[in-house]
């Protein structure tokens, strides 16, 4: 599932519902957190792909992010995390500020 660049600000939490999903490319997003529904998916295997770098996550993700995107995964299936989350209520503050993205290459190759 590719959504990259979207200036998404939220995932729903029925993502993890998607069994089957092995591919998720959420990253340059305007992200902060993390559905904890997403950690129901396998997606620690090695046929799988979860590419998040470039959103504003919030410290505890950011810190996980940098170890590794099975540290995340594992941190969101914590209870910890769950308690985060449901603290927080993701969606109520102001979205971050958007990316520039004029500074893309497939921006200036259209506009040519």
């Amino acid at each position: 599932l590719c959504l990259r660049e979207n200036d998404l600000i939220l995932l729903p939490k029925e993502i993890g519902e998607l069994n089957r999903l092995r591919e998720l490319h959420i990253q340059g997003n305007r992200l902060t957190f993390l559905p904890p529904e997403l950690g129901n998916l396998d997606l620690l295997g090695h046929h799988c792909v979860v590419r998040m770098d470039n959103n504003p996550w919030v410290p505890p993700i950011a810190d996980q992010l940098q170890l590794g995107v099975t540290h995340v995964i594992e941190y969101i299936r914590s209870d910890t995390y769950k308690y985060l989350f449901s603290r927080q209520q993701p969606g109520r503050s102001p979205p971050p500020k958007e990316n520039d993205k004029s500074k893309k290459i497939s921006r200036k190759r259209d506009n040519n």
